[in-house]
């Protein structure tokens, strides 16, 4: 039997734009978490900034590109580490704060409770 661990998680925020051309990115210095915001604050229309996460131990900072089907965003339920690989549950929903057509994979960051190490990540609907 394989040894599921269960995630703690947080989720920080859904962007309707692109932040990263991979399937996820993992956030592992503050350098890279200031990169990733000067982006969002270049893209976000607006006044208001978001403020930048500080990078601090046993905190995982990943941002995930869920492909979507029949809504325009989803929800995180759970996430899981078995031998490596990230498994993260989603379920869809429509965001009220994206266009209800949009079609652009909604990139989510993610706070992990913990240092996580992983080589991939499968996303279960």
């Amino acid at each position: 039997m394989l040894q599921e661990k269960r995630i703690q998680f947080e989720d920080k925020s859904h962007y309707p734009f692109t932040l990263t051309q991979k399937d996820f990115l993992l956030i592992n210095s503050q350098q890279k978490m200031d990169e990733v915001f000067n982006l969002i604050h270049q893209k976000n229309s607006g006044n208001r900034f978001s403020p930048i996460p500080a990078i601090v131990e046993n905190e995982t900072y990943i941002i995930i590109k869920p492909q979507l089907r029949n809504s325009n965003d989803v929800s995180i339920d759970k996430i899981s580490l078995i031998k490596n690989i990230l498994y993260i549950n989603v379920s869809e929903f429509d965001n009220p704060d994206f266009t209800k057509t949009a079609r652009i994979s909604p990139n989510i960051l993610l706070k992990l409770n913990g240092n996580i190490t992983f080589r991939k990540i499968i996303l279960k609907y």
